[in-house]
């Protein structure tokens, strides 16, 4: 199966380790925090993945529905670090969901990336990416009542200071922006 659109390079390849809390142990077990870690694979990358600009991270989960507690760790720790803990529980939340909208739709592997924009004086903020292998845009639906499903997009739509789709021949990468300042 082919890379996520910004994972064409290799198959997991961090622009930035996860944050060593992260980071499975030897033999796949949690982390020294006792956090859910990456794949054995993620963990080799991480450790020997080049050091990215400052603010920028990037994961390539595995096709299965374990990794949406990952990327919720990962995005969590990631923006702990970056010191954007006001957006936080809402990062995690909707990377929750795009995940969730990937591993549901998609197969093959998931794509997540994070990068802060803004500075300082604007308030900081975190641009969030999640790419898959189908290149159909994804479809704001109104679920009824009583429907499970259906209200992830329009969760999205409704928090996020700006969202997106890119859709190219090799999959599709929908984006959020979350901003820390009021």
């Amino acid at each position: 199966m082919s890379n996520p659109p910004f994972l064409r390079h290799a198959a997991v390849t961090p622009l930035a380790p996860p944050p060593p809390s992260l980071l499975a142990a030897p033999g796949g077990t949690p982390g020294p925090s006792g956090a859910p870690g990456p794949s054995s694979a993620a963990a080799a990358a991480g450790a020997a993945g080049a050091p990215a600009p400052a603010g920028a991270a990037e994961w390539s989960l595995p096709d299965d529905p374990g990794c949406v507690r990952t990327a919720r760790a990962v995005v969590r720790e990631t923006l702990r670090t970056w010191h954007l803990d006001p957006v936080s529980d809402l990062a995690v939340l909707l990377v929750s969901e795009l995940v969730t909208n990937s591993l549901r739709y998609a197969s093959g592997p998931v794509g997540l990336r994070l990068r802060a924009v803004g500075g300082p004086g604007a308030g900081g903020g975190v641009r969030v990416e999640v790419s898959d292998t189908l290149p159909v845009p994804p479809l704001v639906r109104a679920a009824a009542p009583d429907e499970e499903g259906g209200r992830g997009l329009q969760l999205v739509a409704s928090v996020a200071l700006r969202w997106g789709t890119r859709c190219g021949g090799r999959g599709k990468t929908v984006w959020f922006e979350l901003g820390s300042a009021g």
